[in-house]
């Protein structure tokens, strides 16, 4: 998993939406950029550094700061900016790190200017086969819609999104929670696992879903019913072997899964966003890569597409 960081450091073409909308037209949007999935759950786009590239960057609504790898920014040969550090609080453990002088980041047309990025290790196995991440800190200056059919993301203007209604999508209330004094924020929503009702934080850039022990006594757990032993990697470390769980069920408004899997470990993360012994849980990017979603951060909300099996709840209006 990535990292959570404490430093949670336009105009456009006209566009009618007729009949069911599947997806903003590309006309709509102002960049457009194929996706990948690795073997690890993160998706993945192709990022150009100062003119130069492409390089694998992964999409991260987990963190609130923009992060390249230490092997990029010795091949771009990125300097430090003199005195300028931040905390960045991992999964696992917690680190000072530099940030850097990046003169431009560009996804597809849409470019950054003077972007406020950490430069980062990345020698765990959570971050191999990246070069870096681009967090909240990029992406809430847009929409961004996700198509799982064509595999790509698209970058629209807030106001286009807002302003449009969605049938056969359902909208999740999305509910900051702002650190620092950056302006970026964390995202979460509230799931149902069983009959139990657990916040979640919207993490794209994990690979995995993860509870915190007070989540899985809330559900009936013990360790003696996990299975697994494998060790849980962080941005900046690697923890101990921690188990696994299957849930049957879950669910957030008219958005449903099955089988789903969840490691269970009281992560240094959770220390971080939990106030006191509460159930917490993490949902990764695995969740969300078998359906078109919008992530519209000026409206503090999530569109998801719904499955054929779930049509038959009353359909909402997605655009309120």
């Amino acid at each position: 998993m990535k990292p959570i960081l404490n430093v949670f450091g336009v105009a456009a073409a006209a566009m009618m939406l007729l009949g069911c909308a599947a997806m903003l037209d590309q006309d709509g949007a102002l960049a457009l950029a194929p996706y990948r999935v690795q073997d690890n759950g993160r998706i993945v786009v192709d990022v150009n550094v100062n003119g130069d590239g492409p390089f694998d960057f992964a999409l991260d609504t987990g963190a609130s700061i923009s992060v390249i790898h230490d092997g990029l920014r010795k091949q771009l040969a990125l300097q430090p900016d003199p005195g300028r550090t931040v905390i960045i609080h991992g999964a696992v453990t917690s680190g000072r790190f530099p940030l850097l002088s990046v003169d431009r980041i560009a996804v597809g047309r849409e470019g950054w200017v003077n972007p406020r990025v950490a430069s980062m290790p990345g020698k765990t196995p959570a971050g191999r086969g990246i070069d870096g991440i681009l967090g909240v800190d990029f992406l809430q200056r847009y929409a961004v819609g996700f198509s799982t059919r064509e595999r790509v993301i698209r970058l629209y203007p807030p106001e286009l999104v807002g302003s449009r209604t969605y049938r056969g999508w359902t909208s999740v209330p999305l509910e900051p929670e702002y650190f620092g004094s950056s302006g970026a924020a964390l995202y979460l929503f509230e799931i149902d696992i069983g009959k139990q009702k657990i916040p979640a934080l919207f993490d794209l850039g994990a690979g995995l879903n993860v509870v915190n022990w007070a989540a899985a006594r809330s559900l009936g757990l013990e360790p003696a019913d996990l299975t697994g032993d494998e060790p849980f990697s962080g941005a900046i470390d690697t923890t101990d072997a921690v188990g696994r769980f299957r849930a049957d069920k879950v669910k957030t408004g008219r958005v449903r899964w099955r089988d789903e899997e969840f490691s269970v470990a009281d992560l240094e993360v959770f220390e971080t966003l939990v106030n006191g012994d509460a159930p917490y849980a993490i949902l990764g990017a695995g969740l969300f890569k078998r359906r078109d979603f919008i992530i519209d951060f000026a409206r503090r909300r999530l569109l998801v597409k719904i499955a054929m099996h779930e049509s038959d709840v009353p359909d909402e209006d997605a655009g309120s």
